[in-house]
């Protein structure tokens, strides 16, 4: 039009122009992984993330002592959240796969992925290799070292999960396959799984990738553990904003013999009827991962103690006493030879 109006027919185009910007296109692309397809917000998945990252480091350190002493981290997990055929597609070598279900607090199916290469390292490691070279073939025993290792792991995150969540977590035990490529993972179910993708390194033997896939639930789950500690931590700070200043004063507690007659103080008949356990140690023995798989029928184990030396009587773990072996009737006894002195008791608990 000449005025420089615009005519209803104008007008309509335009309306329909922005109807096609708002709406989706059926054929573009799901939303990228790593931004939680639609079922995690960005906060969220930083939790679930900083809640994953404390686990792992609490449990690193322990698992170190499986491989000879050598430093593990585990860090800087990545979450993705993806279908199940998009975490097949990234998988298409050898690997080893370990499956852990959970059950109570968290629920859902937990799968740790370890390259081919990485996990023959781990298992020569607790193996008593100290270069942690890997084999061409994980043998039964190898694969047993790395399920071992898994299981470990797995439980020892659940333990984490369970104190933060103030309720127990149930664990099966860890199972152990082989895969080669995507399609032979024994993924979660669902059609959306979070993949956690987590630093990797062992001191002098390898700096690579983890793989954790979980159920959407066990994220749900952490995702949830994560605010209510974040909601109590908070509280303490919003009682003080609304109450003002808080004087706050030492708690004094009355004297632990108050109430108590003199007659009674020091009387060690009050504690003569508890039950303690008196173990007699014949000798010990450190030995390899790799022998102790070895063991049969028919084994010999040398111990540290010579023949006729005396044996050990501990209480509840400590050491009270020395003797020798007797037999009473058809039935071993121990005759008491030496008591330790408590000051030598006293320096064994330093």
């Amino acid at each position: 039009m000449g005025d420089g109006s615009l005519s209803q027919d104008e007008i309509d185009a335009l309306l329909q122009g922005a109807d096609d910007m708002l709406s989706p296109s059926s054929t573009a692309p799901a939303a990228d992984t790593g931004r939680g397809r639609g079922l995690f917000p960005p906060s969220e998945l930083n939790a679930i993330r900083d809640t994953l990252n404390t686990a792992v480091g609490s449990v690193a350190p322990s698992l170190s002592g499986y491989l000879g002493g050598r430093n593990l981290r585990i860090s800087r997990p990545f979450i993705e959240v993806k279908h199940q055929d998009a975490v097949r597609g990234d998988f298409t070598g050898k690997y080893i796969q370990v499956s852990m279900d959970y059950s109570g607090a968290l629920s859902g199916r937990n799968l740790i992925v370890f390259n081919y290469s990485d996990a023959g390292s781990i298992s020569s490691l607790m193996m008593g290799d100290d270069r942690g070279v890997p084999p061409t073939d994980l043998s039964e025993a190898h694969q047993s070292t790395i399920q071992e290792f898994t299981n470990q792991l797995l439980s020892s995150m659940a333990t984490h999960f369970s104190g933060s969540l103030g309720s127990a977590i149930n664990t099966t035990p860890a199972i152990l396959s082989q895969a080669s490529g995507g399609g032979d993972l024994q993924l979660p179910l669902g059609a959306d799984l979070v993949k956690v993708t987590y630093d990797f390194a062992i001191d002098g033997v390898l700096n690579s990738k983890l793989y954790h896939i979980m159920d959407t639930n066990i994220a749900q789950g952490l995702s949830s553990a994560t605010g209510a500690v974040a909601q109590q931590v908070s509280q303490p700070q919003a009682y003080q904003a609304h109450g003002g200043q808080v004087g706050i004063s030492p708690v004094k507690f009355p004297p632990l013999d108050e109430g108590i007659p003199p007659s009674v103080g020091g009387n060690i008949s009050l504690i003569l009827d508890v039950p303690m356990t008196l173990t007699v140690e014949l000798g010990r023995t450190t030995q390899l991962v790799q022998d102790i798989l070895g063991l049969g029928e028919g084994s010999i184990i040398e111990l540290d103690k010579l023949a006729g030396e005396p044996v050990d009587l501990l209480v509840n773990g400590k050491l009270i006493a020395k003797g020798e072996v007797v037999v009473i009737d058809e039935n071993f006894g121990v005759r008491v030879t030496d008591i330790v002195s408590p000051a030598e008791r006293l320096s064994g608990l330093q």
